[in-house]
């Protein structure tokens, strides 16, 4: 588990950020956590599913990049290729974490052991004077945005279990000379249920804001295709020829 230290020009202004140091991190990451606020824009580049948190159980939104774990298909030479950057990629390595001034104040944290930081020439941090760079400007923005936007998941996922519709699936992939696995675990919308809403539920969706992601999850599992493509550019013998999504009885 992570040891956060908050941020502080005195104790890190010797400190760079590796270049890619989001896409490196997640390289070995076939799920990536989403806000309900980025589900349009990153369902053009990976199908997006809910997960249950083994630790807290709560339900979170994730981008599904590769039907291999430890793999993700979405980064290749430590570099992002998707059109969209999630914000987890954006804002890494640095964290929202409680002040240890302030238990009731949040403030801007990091891990000291991150192979993501270096005293090499990156992205600076602070000028000589001990002043954010545009860099960390930008960075402490979308951290400060993005517990908002926690926020906003948070009430979306609940919306969606209350009206019941989530539907858990599999995926079953088949590869060449008839090696078959099936993944197991991720939820998806249930188009059925969302189109046998009562015209009142349907309405308090459209005024929150909810009926653009929920179809765009739905939209996004066409991905899965192009997933298979990146994976068989990869393959060693591995290639996948087909796959099906399956409803679950969990």
């Amino acid at each position: 588990m992570k040891t956060l230290v908050e941020l502080s020009p005195e104790q890190h202004k010797h400190l760079n950020v590796v270049p890619n140091s989001g896409a490196k991190h997640v390289a070995q990451q076939n799920l990536i956590n989403l806000r309900v606020t980025e589900v349009a824009k990153a369902a053009c580049c990976m199908p997006i599913f809910f997960v249950r948190d083994n630790h807290s159980g709560n339900w979170v939104l994730t981008g599904f990049t590769s039907f291999v774990q430890g793999q993700n298909l979405l980064v290749r030479d430590d570099q992002w290729r998707a059109l969209y950057t999630p914000t987890a990629l954006q804002t890494h390595p640095f964290y929202l974490m409680q002040s240890p001034k302030d238990p009731q104040q949040y403030t801007i944290g990091l891990d000291p052991e991150s192979s993501a930081l270096t005293t090499e020439p990156g992205e600076t941090m602070f000028d000589e004077h001990g002043k954010a760079s545009l860099y960390l400007s930008n960075i402490k923005t979308l951290i400060e945005t993005d517990l908002n936007n926690d926020m906003l998941t948070h009430k979306f996922s609940q919306k969606v279990v209350d009206l019941g519709l989530l539907k858990a699936v599999n995926i079953a992939v088949n590869h060449q000379h008839n090696a078959s696995q099936s993944l197991n675990g991720l939820f998806t919308i249930n188009e059925e249920k969302l189109q046998q809403l009562p015209s009142d539920s349907l309405k308090e969706l459209s005024k929150l804001g909810y009926l653009s992601p929920l179809y765009a999850m739905l939209t996004s599992l066409y991905q899965l295709n192009a997933l298979i493509q990146y994976h068989n550019q990869v393959a060693d013998n591995n290639s996948i020829t087909h796959i099906k999504l399956e409803a679950s009885k969990v």
